[in-house]
């Protein structure tokens, strides 16, 4: 008898003890849910809590943004292969870099000296609001979303193309200033279903052609050397005039003009590249 009641009572506190357990494990994810550094699972990869071995955030800012660089654990020697079998599989990644221009944004700091990306086996992330960067060597997660880059919204009217529709964009300048003046740059990738339809847009809009441009317009681009290689393309260029009168911008001559107007689009890559310019 004195048995048997011993047998229920370790039996007794070994179900408590798992309750209890469990209870802890789903109120712990359920805090970091709710309160907790959620960045990673916006992703589209199966990260959970017990995969991080830290996390160091450079910045995080209400008004502008945050940059953080998870370091995984890789504690087993197929560790970062199933996360590399997630990225082949994943459509939101893909071994296509960025532009040099937000490259350069990912680095990290040491003793006070700035510390570049390891380039050497990356996976880049190109879903929309973040960029984002797995690196399989070194097992770490790079995360950077700028509010103002990621929410700046443009449609480009004079194009006569809705540019709202695309699978990824980089953003190199934003025009801004009492006047503003300065540069609009823009590059965006399209699929290939909507560039087929962009293509057929172009193909009727009279303000562009398929002349490929002088190089000295060509090297605005100065962020996507590529424009020079581009073999089937339509070009459109235009001078702009910054002025309040609505007559001038009407009919621009050289004489008045303060900028430019150029847009490119690859028709083999479904890449338009735009720039605006005003001083």
């Amino acid at each position: 008898m004195k048995n048997k009641k011993i047998i229920i009572y370790f039996f007794s506190v070994s179900v408590i003890c798992t309750i209890v357990g469990f209870m802890s494990v789903e109120i712990t994810k359920l805090y970091f849910s709710i309160k907790g550094d959620i960045d990673y699972k916006k992703l589209g990869l199966e990260i959970d809590e017990y995969d991080i071995e830290y996390c160091t955030t450079y910045t995080e800012d209400f008004l502008t943004g945050k940059y953080k660089v998870y370091k995984l654990k890789n504690y087993y020697t197929n560790s970062m292969e199933e996360f590399k079998n997630q990225l082949e599989k994943s459509n939101l990644w893909d071994k296509n870099k960025y532009y040099e221009y937000i490259m350069k944004e990912f680095s990290e700091i040491k003793d006070d000296s700035i510390i570049p990306i390891d380039r050497e086996d990356l996976y880049y992330y190109n879903g929309k609001n973040a960029y984002s960067i797995f690196d399989l060597k070194n097992a770490k997660l790079y995360y950077y979303i700028n509010r103002i880059f990621n929410n700046y919204v443009d449609y480009h009217k004079d194009l006569n193309l809705d540019t709202r529709n695309y699978i990824s964009r980089e953003i190199y300048d934003v025009r801004g200033g009492p006047q503003n003046d300065g540069r609009d740059y823009y590059v965006y990738k399209f699929s290939e279903e909507r560039g087929k339809d962009i293509i057929e847009e172009l193909k009727q809009n009279q303000k562009w052609n398929e002349n490929r441009l002088d190089n000295d317009k060509l090297e605005i681009f100065e962020y996507n050397k590529e424009v020079f290689d581009i073999k089937n393309g339509y070009y459109y260029y235009e001078l702009v005039c910054r002025t309040r009168d609505e007559d001038k911008k009407k009919n621009v001559i050289k004489e008045n003009a303060t900028g430019y107007e150029i847009g490119i689009y690859d028709v083999d890559e479904n890449i338009l590249y735009y720039c605006w310019e005003s001083i």
